[in-house]
C-alpha cells in the first residue's frame, strides 16, 4: 500500500513539473516567427551580467519593448534601465506592428556582444552633438569628438522568434 501511494505521489509531481516547464516553454500571446522554443528565459539585465558567458549562444530573453522600427516593424529595442539590447529578426522573417511598444516580449536567438570603434556612425555621430551642417556626411574627426571610441560596445541579438505577452 505504502509503494502504490509513493507511486501515485511521484506521478503527481512529475505531471505538475512537466506542466510547469511547458507553460514556460510556450507563453501564452501572440506569436512571431517561430515563437519560443528553449525551456527557461533570463532578464535583460542578466544578459548584461553574464555577456561572456552568454555571447555567441542561442538563449532566450524576457523584457519589454521601448522601441521597435516605425518604418517595417523589423528591429526592437529591448531595455531594461539603462542598458538597451538591439534585437534583429533573422531574415526579416518577421516584423512587429508598432503597438508592440510597452508590450512584455519572451523571445530567443543568438546573441551577439561586440566592440565598436563607432557606435553612432560617422554622420549620426555628429548631428547627435549638434555638430551636422546638413547637405551631406559630416567629416570624421568632428564626429570621433562626438562619441567614446575606445569603450563603446553593441549588444545584439540575431531573434529567430517571439511572443509578445
Amino acid at each position: 500500500m505504502l509503494k502504490k501511494s509513493f507511486l501515485i505521489a511521484l506521478t503527481i509531481l512529475g505531471l505538475v513539473i512537466v506542466s510547469c516547464s511547458s507553460h514556460e516553454k510556450n507563453p501564452e500571446g501572440e506569436t512571431f516567427g517561430s515563437g519560443v522554443t528553449l525551456a527557461s528565459a533570463v532578464a535583460v539585465s542578466d544578459v548584461f551580467t553574464q555577456v561572456d558567458e552568454l555571447n555567441g549562444k542561442v538563449i532566450r530573453v524576457k523584457g519589454t519593448i521601448e522601441d521597435l522600427c516605425k518604418h517595417k516593424g523589423c528591429w526592437m529595442q529591448v531595455k531594461e534601465g539603462d542598458q538597451i539590447l538591439t534585437v534583429r529578426f533573422k531574415d526579416e522573417a518577421f516584423t512587429l506592428p508598432a503597438s508592440a511598444i510597452g508590450r512584455s516580449v519572451d523571445f530567443e536567438g543568438l546573441l551577439i556582444a561586440e566592440k565598436i570603434s563607432n557606435p553612432l556612425g560617422t554622420h549620426a555621430a555628429c548631428a547627435e552633438a549638434g555638430n551636422h551642417e546638413g547637405g551631406g556626411a559630416c567629416e570624421s574627426e568632428r564626429a570621433e569628438e562626438s562619441i567614446k571610441k575606445a569603450s563603446d560596445m553593441r549588444y545584439t541579438m540575431i531573434s529567430t522568434g517571439l511572443v509578445l505577452i
